[in-house]
């Protein structure tokens, strides 16, 4: 083995995009197998804890050949993660102030890489060529579209601007905005937040955009969640705690819950309605022999 480089990206402190090897930190050692990626991202590791410890370390995320690649640091002693791209069912891509994470989730795996918001732009762009790569097969996006529910305010409005690709439309879509709500019980006074969830079907894929973090409202940030059409196996509804919710099956992802407000039972038929629709059209594309 030769020395170790003088260049400590555990020092790095901003996220970057990466267009060939050479442009990947020297203390990575990646092999080469991996060069000649298609696009790859830099992030560095986490704030320190109280004891002066990393929350998490440096890591390089890479797109070659179909299979996404996750590299930590060295210094990590993490193993490498590689799943080829038709394995992953679902991603989830979340922004909390100054947290940030990526969740890949699919057949055996489930991935979560955790980054500092600072660095959202190179993500964002990191984020767009994995689409490309992983909803490839998709359709181009029908004229027609539903609405229920309200009218999109304006963080969801941006929230849905950032997240869809360019040329992607909306064919579905509910929304139920994040409202106050008393206390069910009158010795308990206090009112309290129920987050807002919006869910769109486009060409591409079903996503769902909420600022529910952990069960509860979040004032500043989103979560955004996707699966390709052709992972999402049933959309139904469910009861849980005491309401109704709308349940997604991204299988083999974990499913998401999408509690539903009181005269919206509908739209878990009218999703699942154009859902198989629209994968329909997708496999009879697939299916035509070419003349």
């Amino acid at each position: 083995m030769g020395e170790r480089p003088a260049i400590d990206s555990r020092d790095y402190i901003v996220a970057f995009g990466l267009r060939s090897i050479n442009d990947c930190p020297p203390d990575f050692d990646l092999p080469d197998s991996l060069a000649g990626f298609d696009t790859g991202l830099f992030l560095p590791r986490g704030d320190r804890d109280w004891f002066g410890r990393p929350l998490y370390p440096p890591r390089v995320l890479l797109l070659k050949s179909g299979t996404l690649h996750i590299v930590s640091h060295p210094g990590a002693a993490e193993p490498p993660f590689q799943c080829a791209m038709e394995r992953i069912s679902s991603v989830e891509s979340g922004q909390m102030l100054l947290k940030g994470w990526l969740r890949f989730s699919g057949s055996g795996f489930d991935y979560t890489v955790r980054y500092n918001t600072r660095g959202f732009r190179a993500v964002f762009r990191f984020m767009r060529s994995f689409r490309d790569k992983l909803l490839r097969d998709a359709l181009p996006d029908g004229t027609s579209s539903v609405r229920l529910g309200a009218g999109l305010d304006i963080k969801f409005t941006n929230a849905l601007a950032r997240e869809l690709d360019s040329g992607e439309t909306i064919a579905t879509q509910f929304f139920q905005p994040a409202k106050e709500v008393k206390s069910r019980w009158w010795l308990d006074p206090r009112r309290r937040w129920m987050a807002g969830d919006l869910l769109a079907l486009t060409g591409k894929r079903l996503l769902w955009i909420t600022d529910r973090e952990r069960g509860s409202y979040s004032r500043y940030g989103s979560v955004a969640s996707y699966a390709p059409l052709g992972a999402v196996r049933t959309i139904d509804l469910a009861s849980a705690g005491g309401g109704r919710v709308l349940r997604i099956d991204p299988s083999p992802s974990p499913p998401w819950v999408v509690p539903l407000a009181p005269g919206f039972e509908r739209v878990a038929g009218e999703f699942a309605a154009a859902l198989e629709i629209r994968r329909r059209r997708n496999e009879a594309s697939r299916t035509e022999e070419p003349r």
